[in-house]
């Protein structure tokens, strides 16, 4: 579906195209979080369970939010590179800043509801309403629910302009040295992505999982912040060596295939060091961390060899789903619990349920982006233009 490289607009269609699939991954990883045989409870937690659904909870959290913050990074310094500080920072805080105002709201008042019907049904087996099933703090006020990416983007975004700042004032000399420092070495060798790999690592070796997973308190979570940060750095790396994106989509398998087998070996390590209890900073944990870190890292370049192989070339469908997928991240959860309620006491394997539920949340995102956002006000705020209704017409 095209070539690695750019097109006659120069519009990285595949890129665009992976961010959003990345964010739209969300309806598939919060379903299967409601029939986990792990005990994770957040707004439901279903009868109807299958380690199938850990599967792909472990498999997608491991890529997921590392991409989409790496295109962040990337995405944020191909801005400021074409449109310079003063149109970034606008651009950033009409797509960023604003959706995370106004919707958080949104999502606390109709979420809120739908964590208390969930406990309900979990404590009793029928619909019903008792707030003192909720703890207050946590799941209402002090609560940024599936919007937490975006707060931790908004910390991340300050602190690039800061460095930008200071980044500009440094002599000329400094500020080249500095850059060719980075440049170095190809794109797996280079110093930008041997500290991430091994940053998140280091981050890592702090949780037993191996890995650091988000926290949806508004209290800043300094490692969250530094392990997602290091995924946005990378991506503002990357912008630098855009000629290496041709590398990656030439060894998109291969990278692949070591991330894959890092994952794998992580999972083991996991297993035989007796999984979350396990507890102090012997050899496995490190191991365990290092495998995660370069999993992690691997996964990144991966996804972005893939999709600029593969998906470089302009679809008016891909492009429809690409426009569409900011509102399905910020409305997904509504429907993804909505529906898993009503298919409470439907005795079904949980991969029916979780299918079931898959489909009609997308089925919900897509008809309300169409009939709702798409040409209207919250379709310019989310995808900075209003889109014609017609979908072919992209």
């Amino acid at each position: 579906m095209g070539t690695a490289m750019g097109n006659a607009t120069g519009r990285l269609h595949g890129l665009d195209f992976l961010r959003a699939l990345m964010m739209s991954l969300g309806v598939v990883l919060h379903t299967a979080q409601l029939y986990l045989t792990m005990p994770i409870v957040d707004y439901y937690w279903d009868e109807a369970r299958s380690p199938t659904m850990d599967v792909i909870l472990i498999v997608i959290n491991t890529f997921r939010m590392p991409v989409f913050f790496l295109l962040s990074g990337f995405f944020t310094a191909l801005l400021l590179d074409k449109r310079g500080v003063a149109a970034t920072i606008e651009n950033r805080k009409q797509r960023i800043v604003l959706p995370f105002l106004i919707f958080l709201p949104v999502l606390a008042v109709t979420m809120t509801p739908l964590r208390v019907i969930g406990r309900y049904v979990m404590a009793n087996g029928a619909f019903g309403f008792d707030m003192s099933l909720i703890d207050r703090n946590h799941d209402l006020w002090n609560n940024t629910h599936n919007l937490w990416f975006l707060y931790y983007l908004i910390f991340h975004l300050c602190t690039a302009w800061l460095v930008v700042f200071a980044w500009r004032r440094l002599p000329d000399g400094r500020r080249h040295g500095v850059a060719d420092f980075f440049r170095r070495g190809t794109v797996y060798t280079s110093p930008a992505f041997l500290m991430v790999c091994f940053g998140l690592a280091g981050l890592g070796a702090t949780q037993s999982i191996g890995r650091v997973s988000a926290n949806l308190s508004f209290a800043l979570d300094v490692k969250v912040y530094l392990y997602f940060g290091l995924c946005f750095f990378l991506g503002w790396a990357l912008h630098q060596r855009m000629q290496d994106l041709a590398t990656l989509a030439r060894r998109w398998r291969r990278d692949m295939a070591v991330a894959t087998g890092l994952l794998l070996a992580a999972l083991i390590i996991f297993s035989m060091q007796g999984g979350v209890e396990s507890e102090g900073p012997d050899l496995a944990r490190l191991a365990l961390s290092v495998a995660s870190g370069f999993s992690v890292g691997f996964y990144m370049l991966a996804f972005v060899g893939l999709f600029s192989k593969h998906f470089q070339s302009p679809n008016r469908w891909v492009r429809y789903f690409s426009d569409s997928s900011y509102w399905i991240y910020v409305f997904h959860s509504i429907p993804v619990v909505a529906v898993a309620l009503l298919l409470h006491d439907w005795a079904v394997p949980a991969e029916v349920k979780f299918l079931v539920v898959c489909a009609g949340a997308t089925l919900a995102c897509l008809v309300t982006y169409q009939l709702f956002v798409r040409n209207g006000p919250i379709g310019e705020l989310l995808n900075g233009r209003r889109y014609d209704a017609v979908p072919w017409r992209v």
